[in-house]
C-alpha cells in the first residue's frame, strides 16, 4: 500500500505515544529474546503463561495492510524459527500464535504484533479451546468459495512460486479434514476449509499439506506461503462477511486444545457483539517467577535464527489484495483502492 501524506502523518503521531516504538528505540526497557534489523521479540511483562513472547516489526504499522511486502516476507519467513525457539527454550510440546486486528478482535495497541505461547498438556491455558457451534449460511459460504481462489490466483500472479502448477494432492493425514468440511481453497501446500460448526460464523481453518504437526519444520518459503494464505483469508472474511476485526490463531504440536497435534491456523471474523474476547483474551498480571531466567532460556535458542532468502519472489504487496464481493447484479467485482482500505481500517476501530 502506497501511504498518502495524511496516513504517514497519522502514523507519525501514533508513534509518539506507542509503547512498542519506545521499546524499539530503547526509551523503555524490554526483555529482548531476539532482534534483527527488522524485527524484535520480547517477553510479555504480564505473561499469561511462562515464555509468553511478543514478536513485532520495529517500524510502526498498525495492521498488516500497511506492512511493506519485504517486511511481511521477512517477518513470516523467520516465524517458524522463533516459534520453535520459544517452544524448545521452555521445553514444551506445542506452541500457539495469536494475532488480533481491530478493537473488536482484541487489538489494544496500534502497533502490529504477534503473541507466542509455548504449550503443553495440563498447562491450564484454555483460551483457544473453541466451542464449535456457529454455522455460516449457504449464500455467504458460496461467496467465500468463489472469492478466495480469485484472491489466491492474484496472489500467485504477484508472487510467482516455482512449485505452483495446480491444486496438488491431499496427503493422507488431511483426508478426513478434506472429506468432512467445506472446501474453501487448496493448492499444493495448503488446504483451507470451513468447519460445519465454527467458533464464530465464517471460521476458516488452514492446514499445511507439507508438514503435519510442527510449524518449526517449515522452510522460509513454506512459511511465507502459509501465512500469506492466512492473511488473505483474514481479508476475505473481513470484507466478505462485513466483520469488525479478525483473529489469526495458530496451533502446532500437542496441548489440551490440540490433542491430535496438527498444524492449523484458525481465521476468526470478529464483531463487536460476538463476546469472543472474554474467551480468547487474558487479564494482565504480574508473574510470580523470575522473568530474567525465562529470557535466558529462550535467548539461548534464538541466537541461530536467521533470515535466508529462498525462492520467494515478491513483486508487489502480499497482504493488501482486492477482496471480491457480490454486487446487486450478482456479478463478482473486485473492491480495490486506498479508499476501500481506509474504510476497512475505520471499521476495525469500532
Amino acid at each position: 500500500m502506497n501511504l498518502s501524506p495524511e496516513i504517514k502523518a497519522q502514523l507519525a503521531e501514533q508513534k509518539k505515544s506507542c509503547i512498542y516504538c519506545q521499546i524499539v528505540s530503547k526509551e523503555k526497557e524490554g526483555k529482548t529474546v531476539f532482534e534483527d534489523d527488522i524485527t524484535l521479540a520480547i517477553l510479555d511483562v504480564y505473561p499469561i503463561i511462562k515464555g509468553h513472547t511478543v514478536f513485532t516489526l520495529k517500524e510502526h504499522y498498525p495492521i498488516t495492510p500497511y506492512i511493506p511486502p519485504e517486511d511481511f516476507k521477512h517477518f513470516f519467513a523467520i516465524m517458524p524459527q522463533l516459534l520453535g525457539a520459544v517452544k524448545k527454550g521452555m521445553v514444551r510440546t506445542g506452541v500457539n500464535m495469536f494475532i488480533a486486528a481491530g478493537n473488536a478482535a482484541g487489538q489494544y495497541f496500534p502497533h502490529f504484533l504477534v503473541h507466542i505461547f509455548p504449550r503443553e498438556n495440563g498447562d491450564k491455558f484454555f483460551n483457544y479451546l473453541f466451542e464449535m457451534k456457529h454455522s455460516l449460511d449457504e449464500e455467504k459460504l458460496k461467496t467465500l468459495q468463489h472469492n478466495f481462489p480469485i484472491m489466491m490466483a492474484n496472489h500467485f500472479k504477484r508472487n510467482p512460486m516455482s512449485w505452483h502448477t495446480g491444486i496438488g494432492v491431499v496427503p493422507e493425514f488431511l483426508k478426513p479434514i478434506a472429506e468432512n468440511n467445506q472446501l474453501i481453497y487448496e493448492d499444493e501446500q495448503v488446504l483451507c476449509v470451513l468447519p460445519e460448526k465454527g467458533a464464530v460464523a465464517g471460521h476458516i481453518e488452514i492446514y499445511s499439506k507439507v508438514e503435519e504437526k510442527y510449524v518449526e519444520k517449515l522452510s522460509a518459503e513454506e512459511s511465507f506461503h502459509l501465512f500469506s494464505t492466512a492473511s488473505l483469508a483474514a481479508t476475505l472474511v473481513f470484507e466478505g462477511l462485513g466483520a469488525h476485526g479478525t483473529n489469526i490463531i495458530l496451533k502446532s504440536g500437542e496441548s489440551d486444545d490440540n490433542q491430535d497435534g496438527k498444524l492449523v491456523i484458525h481465521i476468526l471474523p470478529r464483531t463487536a457483539e460476538d463476546e469472543m474476547n472474554s474467551k480468547l483474551l487474558w487479564q494482565p498480571k504480574q508473574p510470580d517467577y523470575d522473568l530474567n531466567s525465562i529470557q535466558s532460556k529462550i535467548k539461548d535458542q534464538t541466537w541461530k535464527i536467521k533470515y535466508q532468502e529462498e525462492n520467494v519472489e515478491q513483486k508487489e504487496e502480499v497482504v493488501v489484495q482486492p477482496a471480491v464481493v457480490k454486487t446487486d447484479s450478482s456479478e463478482k467485482q473486485p473492491v480495490n483502492s486506498d479508499d476501500e482500505i481506509k474504510k476497512a481500517i475505520e471499521r476495525m476501530k469500532h
